[in-house]
């Protein structure tokens, strides 16, 4: 250690501390939850060799909240700023917001006009950084499963996540949904972000968190046909027929583009004064025959 005030704090750690310590450091997420540091704990009860004195064959509550103490008192860890029920790792670099929510919500990822803009679809700066995740029944349900998977028992169990205000000097909004959608990690941090045809998708189903229908409009025309065999792909297994009569008509009669694939959504066509191009606004007079769908965008 360079800092000799680090290394003293460090050297009041008991060796199973300091060990767990490097443990923290080589995992390499800056922050971290109680029920991912017990785990840390158990992997070190199962390494052999180490001479850390361990008094049993696995961690008790007692043992845990122990090291914890050490490490909190040792300032390896602190309590997160933006998480209070997270820990920062102090010997690791910290990370901007959209890394820090999808490091801390495994469920969640970048949506919406926040991943357009990380995609370079849209020249709009977000004010607020868009996260979407499964909604609540979904989440315990996966909770339950992970749970009963890992195999070993724990008295620090997963609990679903909730979000502070700000992260990281960012305003968060977030948008949770049955159906959460698809998303990749990113290449160079943490981040997690919705895949290129699920932000098209996105935008047909909610377009004010997309920058508005008018904006939407302006995406597709100068982005979409690049991406039409994922955006086609993505629409044809989306349950929802009004996104298809979106999709439809965007692709068709404002892109010129025809396809087997987008004729056969004309099957989900419906009358009616509900069916409307921009779902946030009043139903207008000028319609798509072939959509069926009111052009009031």
């Amino acid at each position: 250690m360079n800092n000799p005030q680090r290394y003293y704090q460090r050297s009041t750690l008991t060796k199973a501390g300091q060990h767990l310590a490097r443990m923290l450091e080589t995992h390499g997420r800056p922050v971290i939850a109680s029920c991912e540091l017990f785990s840390l704990i158990q992997r070190m009860y199962r390494e052999p060799g180490k001479k850390l004195y361990l008094r049993r064959n696995a961690p008790t509550i007692d043992e845990f909240q122990r090291l914890r103490r050490q490490l909190l008192n040792a300032r390896i860890l602190r309590v997160d700023r933006d998480y209070q029920s997270r820990y920062r790792v102090l010997e690791v670099s910290d990370r901007p917001g959209d890394e820090i929510v999808c490091i801390v919500d495994r469920f969640c990822h970048v949506s919406h006009l926040s991943a357009m803009q990380r995609w370079g679809f849209t020249n709009r700066i977000p004010k607020v950084l868009i996260i979407t995740r499964p909604d609540n029944s979904t989440i315990q349900a996966q909770l339950k499963t992970i749970m009963a998977e890992s195999g070993e028992p724990t008295p620090v169990p997963l609990k679903k996540v909730m979000h502070p205000a700000t992260v990281r000097g960012l305003r968060l909004r977030l948008h949770e949904t049955k159906h959460a959608g698809m998303s990749i990690q990113s290449q160079t941090g943490f981040m997690r972000v919705a895949t290129v045809s699920q932000v098209f998708l996105d935008m047909l189903q909610k377009p004010d968190l997309c920058g508005g229908m008018a904006h939407v409009l302006e995406v597709w025309q100068e982005h979409a046909e690049p991406y039409l065999e994922r955006i086609v792909e993505t629409v044809d297994q989306a349950g929802n027929s009004i996104v298809k009569c979106r999709a439809g008509h965007i692709l068709e009669e404002r892109l010129g583009i025809t396809d087997t694939r987008i004729e056969d959504w004309k099957a989900f066509r419906q009358r009616g004064g509900s069916r409307k191009l921009d779902p946030y606004k009043a139903f207008a007079p000028t319609y798509s025959e072939n959509w069926m769908i009111s052009l009031n965008a």
